[in-house]
């Protein structure tokens, strides 16, 4: 079952990066959406969380969380096929509408399968690898996603030198492989059982559902966390893309390997790592250590110049190092939550209900980062020596809420959990010791070889 958990990601990943990023950027710009649409295509997959809540109750009156997890999810990934085919459906002015319509359809069937995910992988997953399996599982699809990245910029970049015509049936070419690779993902969950450990419970009620977590004292800190970072960084994603193309003025391929290459690839050093960290030291100090590195995260983007890439490139590769902990911590916290109670609804309450309060967080986020674009467009300025336009505005705008969430993880229970201090110490130990060993390596292999050889009977004589 972990096994092929494990390899169904795979297609995941393909079609997550073939759906998004510069495809769907310069897919929703052919469309005609203006910059509030960008930020309230960001806001749709929050307000769709809100479906979390039913999904949830349904599964604790009557069960069948697989059958909700296929069809769903069937749905949610088959539906990129008509956004792919959205050109040749729609007249060019029911574009934007119908763009975001079906972007929020299938939003809206994939978080119906969220609490059903959540509580099925907690029962398959055992407690004592769950952070450096997920951590190995979210690097074989970066791996993946690495690949698709690339290799959707350059056929991006060749269809737009052709023509017009050309790009645009690339574009939905690549929304449509992703569409189909994304179904395959999930059809490799067929053939594993749902062993679900406690019965449906017939007699739950709305209420009970959602009061039932909001009592647990260190879920309400869970969720204050989770809801400020959501804030945070829900409208980053859609403008860090726009920044790109409009500001550096990058082509698809560039575009493509800053923001997706390069903290792919630090993703994948840092997954492992921080995996492995999660299961020794907890979820809290992980949490807190890496939230303070990501508060930079989108702010660092505005020592990049289109004329001079590093060194402020290189605070966004350690950002994208940091970040996995951040993911993986409430990832784990929240299976830990699920684990600990005692009947599938009272499982999936906790996602549900984590879910609609990051929903709430999500729209707003969406609705200001589109406000502030549409209020501060066409405005230049300057912070620091640096220029500025609204993009720099949000993103500095991000680092301020990052801090914001902070304090929240301290109310957070994880009683087996290092001190942060201690976990600070024993990860800057732990880096220094591999950074010494990478160092050393060629010594020590030069060393080997020359024993090897000077214990050599050359000739039959002595050694």
């Amino acid at each position: 079952m972990l096994r092929r958990a494990f390899i169904a990601w795979w297609f995941g990943a393909a079609w997550m990066a073939l759906t998004s990023g510069a495809t769907l950027t310069r897919f929703a710009q052919r469309a005609g959406l203006d910059e509030f649409g960008f930020g309230l295509m960001a806001s749709v997959p929050f307000i769709a969380a809100f479906a979390q809540v039913p999904a949830s109750l349904f599964i604790e009156r009557h069960g069948h969380r697989k059958q909700v997890f296929l069809w769903f999810n069937m749905a949610h990934r088959g539906l990129w096929l008509l956004i792919a085919l959205l050109p040749w459906l729609l007249p060019a002015g029911a574009l934007p509408f119908g763009l975001v319509a079906l972007v929020g359809l299938s939003s809206l069937a994939s978080q119906i399968t969220a609490p059903a995910w959540i509580s099925w992988i907690a029962d398959i997953v055992p407690t004592r690898i769950r952070g450096r399996y997920s951590s190995r599982r979210s690097q074989a699809g970066q791996v993946v996603s690495l690949v698709m990245t690339v290799v959707a910029g350059m056929a991006l970049d060749w269809a737009e030198a052709v023509s017009g015509v050309a790009m645009g049936r690339m574009m939905s070419l690549l929304l449509a492989v992703g569409a189909i690779l994304g179904i395959v993902d999930i059809l490799f969950f067929v053939n594993i059982p749902d062993r679900a450990k406690h019965a449906a419970n017939a007699d739950m009620r709305l209420k009970e559902l959602v009061l039932h977590p909001l009592r647990n004292k260190s879920f309400r800190h869970f969720i204050g966390f989770t809801a400020t970072l959501a804030f945070a960084t829900g409208y980053v994603g859609q403008f860090m893309w726009l920044y790109l193309f409009d500001v550096l003025r990058m082509s698809n391929t560039q575009a493509n390997l800053l923001l997706v290459t390069g903290p792919v690839l630090a993703t994948l050093v840092g997954l492992p790592f921080w995996g492995r960290m999660i299961d020794k030291l907890g979820r809290k100090p992980v949490a807190m250590i890496a939230g303070i590195g990501i508060v930079p995260g989108a702010a660092v983007w505005l020592l990049v110049s289109p004329g001079q890439v590093f060194p402020g490139y290189l605070g966004v590769l350690f950002c994208a190092f940091v970040w996995p902990a951040v993911d993986l911590a409430n990832y784990n916290i929240l299976l830990g939550l699920v684990e600990r109670r005692s009947g599938i609804g009272q499982n999936t309450a906790y996602v549900a209900v984590n879910s609609m309060v990051i929903a709430v967080a999500g729209v707003l986020s969406g609705l200001f980062g589109g406000l502030v674009a549409k209020w501060l467009a066409g405005w230049h300025g300057s912070f620091l020596g640096l220029s500025l336009t609204y993009h720099g505005v949000l993103f500095l705008l991000s680092g301020v809420f990052r801090m914001l969430a902070l304090p929240w993880l301290r109310g957070i229970d994880d009683p087996r959990a290092f001190s942060a201090r201690d976990a600070m110490r024993y990860i800057v130990a732990d880096v220094y010791s591999n950074l010494e060993n990478t160092m050393t390596m060629p010594v020590r292999v030069a060393g080997r070889v020359t024993y090897k050889l000077a214990s050599i009977r050359w000739f039959g004589g002595r050694p």
